[in-house]
């Protein structure tokens, strides 16, 4: 399979690079992760500069080390036309395509560090073909990650066919115990971690009950009405047991991982 094919003309990446209010509906749903991710990170870490592996647009990138306070910004990812979106967006941030392993035969030719104080992985696990090993790669270059992994072995995914005809892109799925083993295979321990879901962020949570309050209304009435109890009482679940909720929809492992042997 054509990775950085499939990734140049993701429909969600297509319609960001394209349309403007896609794009800003976007940088406000991710601000949770930016949350999440920045605020695990101790206060003794070094954090002169970041890259992110598989940075997309470059947009939660910014997002994180403006919350850091990081100047010197990198970051890389195999979609052409992401990279290229990106420069335009960030045009004082350093961006490269390819893949981590690609970059490291050419390490001096695109970075003037030896290693990265951190790096982010966020989103990016999943579509990775040897997970363990990628982790592995992310190692040689930076003592610290910050993570954000998604937890998918849920009910709304159980027939979910994981694989290269996914049309996210997600090769397989998660639950936390798969997380822990996959970090401790791949050469990082576990400094803390949480898991959240972002329908519990407010603002997240207002933009997705509205596109699917649209949604909603397209349909005929009886299905609009069935659709609107149904969604009444998962919002109900929601608020009296969030454990439940989770097990239906599925969260996100955030966590502060440290290379293994590294001093």
């Amino acid at each position: 399979m054509d990775f950085s094919k499939f990734y140049d003309e993701q429909h969600d990446y297509v319609a960001f690079r394209s349309d403007p209010n896609r794009l800003n509906e976007y940088k406000i749903a991710i601000q949770w992760k930016v949350q999440n991710l920045a605020k695990g990170i101790s206060a003794v870490v070094k954090k002169d500069n970041i890259l992110e592996v598989g940075c997309a647009l470059g947009i939660l990138l910014n997002s994180v080390a403006d919350k850091l306070a990081i100047k010197v910004r990198f970051g890389i990812d195999i979609s052409a036309e992401n990279i290229d979106y990106a420069k335009k967006l960030y045009p004082d941030c350093g961006f490269v395509c390819g893949t981590i392993e690609d970059i490291q035969k050419k390490w001096n030719t695109y970075f003037s560090v030896d290693r990265f104080d951190i790096v982010i992985l966020s989103d990016i696990i999943e579509h990775i073909p040897d997970d363990e090993q990628f982790l592995r790669e992310v190692s040689k270059v930076s003592k610290y990650v910050i993570l954000n992994l998604p937890l998918e072995k849920c009910y709304n995914n159980r027939n979910r066919k994981y694989g290269e005809t996914d049309p996210s892109g997600h090769l397989r799925n998660y639950d936390l115990n798969d997380a822990k083993k996959l970090i401790d295979r791949g050469g990082f321990e576990i400094i803390n971690y949480f898991t959240d879901n972002a329908h519990f962020d407010k603002i997240f949570f207002k933009t997705y009950s509205k596109n699917r309050l649209l949604r909603v209304k397209s349909k005929k009435i009886h299905l609009r009405l069935f659709w609107q109890l149904y969604y009444f009482t998962e919002g109900v679940v929601r608020i009296i047991s969030p454990r439940l909720y989770k097990k239906k929809y599925g969260s996100n492992f955030f966590a502060v991982l440290k290379a293994k042997g590294i001093k």
